[in-house]
């Protein structure tokens, strides 16, 4: 490839984020087709689901990897609505919405977002190679990274995070630290998930706010190793009537 800069082209040596197609299949049946970025196709298969209020849980579910298909086996036929295509890249087709119960109230320490969007920045080497990629992290509420993934598309690396929470055992709440835009849709899914905390590296939309306000979530966005900007306070100690509805 080649750079442009002060007004000519200099060769340049890039690496390009990998992309490629999995067909998710429903107790025999075409469910989603998803671009993504290889690696961990169960976590985002069964966290896709989970966060299509398909899933509750593991008990009697099997699943098998094939070239370009993960099957998945429930024991019943789950009702297939309506597909609906999120906005943002590679965000798949969903049929539903995870179920949404008011998160507990937990203290939350002010400093945690930045250890958070730190650990997210330090261990994302996809995106310090490409800088074509978004990144998500699972952590416990120490402050300890669970699990960090990325993908070309922000509600995959979402979803992969709820596919190992289901896998192995993590129990909420738990903390998401994310590189991409909060919207309404990726609100839900960390409340989905039992997440009381959600940083984000960029900003979140008006309706991701209302709905963390409205279930506990707390949600910093625009997280720097200087601060950040606190959209809903959750556990957070936030002086009274500083934050506006």
């Amino acid at each position: 490839m080649w750079r442009f800069e002060r007004g000519r082209f200099h060769e340049e040596a890039y690496p390009l984020p990998q992309e490629e197609r999995f067909l998710l299949v429903v107790n025999g049946k075409p469910w989603a087709s998803f671009s993504y970025t290889p690696g961990d196709e169960v976590y985002l298969a069964l966290g896709h689901l989970w966060l299509s209020g398909v899933l509750s849980g593991l008990e009697g579910v099997r699943w098998k990897v094939g070239e370009g298909v993960v099957a998945v086996d429930l024991p019943a036929d789950p009702e297939k609505g309506v597909g609906v295509r999120d906005s943002g890249c590679a965000a798949g087709l969903r049929y539903g919405e995870p179920r949404l119960v008011p998160l507990p109230t937990v203290s939350l320490d002010p400093e945690l977002p930045l250890r958070l969007m730190a650990q997210l920045r330090q261990n994302a080497v996809r995106y310090a190679q490409t800088r074509g990629i978004h990144g998500a992290a699972l952590f416990d509420l120490a402050g300890r990274l669970l699990y960090l993934n990325e993908d070309i598309g922000r509600h995959n690396a979402v979803d992969r995070l709820a596919g190992y929470m289901l896998l192995e055992g993590v129990r909420p709440p738990v903390a998401l630290a994310v590189t991409g835009r909060v919207s309404q849709e990726m609100a839900a899914k960390a409340i989905g998930m039992g997440a009381v905390l959600l940083v984000s590296r960029t900003g979140a939309t008006a309706p991701a706010v209302s709905l963390a306000r409205r279930y506990g979530l707390a949600l910093a966005a625009y997280v720097r190793p200087t601060g950040y900007r606190l959209y809903a306070p959750g556990g957070m100690p936030v002086p009274e009537g500083i934050l506006k509805p």
